[in-house]
């Protein structure tokens, strides 16, 4: 006894175990498709509210180093070099229209961002990683919308886990409920005191009928057949058995007994016809190999050839195979 409620309270344990991983992993699943947020700080503010004027002025294949006329890798110098050539052409004592003014208020700022390591930094990174948007109450990155072929196997390793639990589940309630059957019927059989009694005794137990014999306990089916009750028997899940193998297996079996049946189905028409065009064949036979005997001696008879003499030889013959038969 003291075995066994050890050996429960192992399966219980591993049962919450598996329990914690499988959540575990759940959790783990979704955090891999949920996009990635971090608190932003007034810096990375600036950055994006220039990347949005940039990108709604000059288009939005157009970053910092581009619309000045750098590369990703340009030293300081460069960066430099190219603030005043672009500065040239952006001045507002050569071109006073408001445009080329916010124009010339932008070059600063960038320039200002790519000259700070710390900014420049920063901004690599979105560039790298993408630019969070403006969503009404502040930037959020866009919601990462995986393809199907992502989205289908996703759907099918959740579904695995979860029919993974429930088989668990099943399993401990399984022997949970046959467990509280053989305990009742073993009661009723020996008495609250559970004196081990060899006895055959027939049990009702929430109108299900039990036979209790020692030890030996059976569920008694409405045809009269016994069950013998045992949680050992209740065999453990497995990984092989969850959906995600047992789906393709199925379709596999389905697939298959569908083409064995058309096939049979097949073979048997034709075996059917075959028998047919065998009967026809056998009638025309017996038909072509009656008819010629016949044939002749009516085309005999027909022409005169037959003597009366062989005349009445045939009727004789002819009246004995009608005797005979």
């Amino acid at each position: 006894m003291v075995q066994g409620i050890s050996l429960f309270v192992v399966m219980s344990t591993s049962w919450k175990f598996r329990l914690i991983v499988s959540a575990l992993i759940l959790i783990f699943l979704s955090l891999f498709f949920i996009p990635p947020a971090r608190a932003w700080d007034q810096e990375d503010y600036e950055i994006f509210d220039l990347v949005d004027e940039l990108e709604n002025a000059e288009g939005s294949h157009e970053t910092f180093y581009s619309w000045i006329g750098l590369e990703e890798s340009a030293t300081e110098k460069e960066i430099g070099k190219a603030y005043r050539k672009k500065s040239l052409t952006l001045h507002p004592d050569k071109n006073p229209d408001e445009r080329t003014q916010e124009k010339f208020a932008r070059l600063g700022k960038i320039t200002a961002i790519l000259r700070s390591p710390e900014s420049r930094k920063r901004y690599n990174f979105f560039l790298k990683n993408g630019v969070p948007r403006w969503r009404g109450t502040g930037y959020y990155y866009r919601r990462h919308r995986p393809g199907v072929l992502n989205v289908l196997a996703f759907l099918l390793i959740l579904a695995s886990l979860l029919h993974y639990l429930v088989m668990w589940i099943n399993f401990y309630q399984e022997r949970k409920r046959i467990r509280f059957y053989i305990q009742e019927a073993r009661e009723l059989a020996w008495g609250k005191r559970m004196k081990k009694q060899d006895t055959r005794k027939r049990i009702n137990v929430n109108e299900l009928q039990f036979i209790v014999e020692g030890e030996y306990v059976a569920f008694i089916t409405d045809d009269g057949d016994e069950f013998p009750l045992d949680e050992e028997e209740i065999m453990a899940p497995r990984v092989l058995n969850s959906f995600m193998f047992a789906a393709p297996k199925w379709a596999y079996n389905f697939v298959l007994e569908k083409f064995t049946r058309e096939k049979e189905a097949s073979h048997l028409g034709n075996g059917v016809k075959d028998s047919k065009n065998k009967v026809e064949h056998g009638s025309a036979d017996d038909k072509s190999s009656f008819s010629s005997d016949d044939e002749q001696s009516m085309q005999s008879e027909a022409g005169g050839n037959v003597t009366p003499r062989q005349r009445r030889a045939r009727n004789k013959d002819r009246r004995g195979n009608k005797n005979r038969r």
